[in-house]
């Protein structure tokens, strides 16, 4: 965030599995940087923290204080290079096909392949089994006529 000392960033979302694999309790370390448009980013200092922390949300818990080690062992009355506080955090679940099947989701298909070559080459227009890209072919025309029925 530019031309401020105190920024507020953008949210932004991470799958749990990139921040900690699944592992709650596994420190996460978080460098602060000072943005530079020449690329020479400036190293303000770092903090750790865990999924389980940051899950506790807004709160006293999540102001972390961003230490540089350098800074640290070179100045005595060294206290911090500023505060990071978690303004907001939340979980959203992306469920998988699989997750649905457990869940009791039901399902109704059929499925039919023919196997003929009688009908031709699918890539040329003289086959029923054809993809004309501005109308069904005769098998579509077939299964669409049969929905309307059932």
């Amino acid at each position: 965030v530019k031309n401020t000392l105190n920024p507020v960033w953008q949210s932004f979302t991470i799958p749990v599995r990139a921040l900690c694999n699944g592992d709650y309790d596994r420190t996460v370390k978080v460098d602060v940087y000072d943005w530079d448009r020449d690329g020479s980013h400036d190293f303000i200092g770092e903090f750790t923290t865990s999924y389980r922390e940051l899950s506790r949300g807004q709160s006293q818990f999540n102001v972390y204080e961003v230490l540089n080690p350098k800074k640290k062992g070179k100045k005595k009355k060294y206290i911090n290079s500023g505060t990071v506080t978690l303004l907001s955090f939340k979980v959203e679940s992306e469920y998988t096909f699989v997750d649905f099947i457990r869940g009791g989701t039901q399902l109704n298909f059929t499925v039919a392949i023919d196997f003929t070559a009688s009908n031709g080459n699918p890539s040329q227009p003289t086959s029923l089994h054809y993809m004309n890209p501005y109308q069904l072919n005769a098998y579509a025309m077939a299964l669409k006529n049969r929905v309307k029925w059932i």
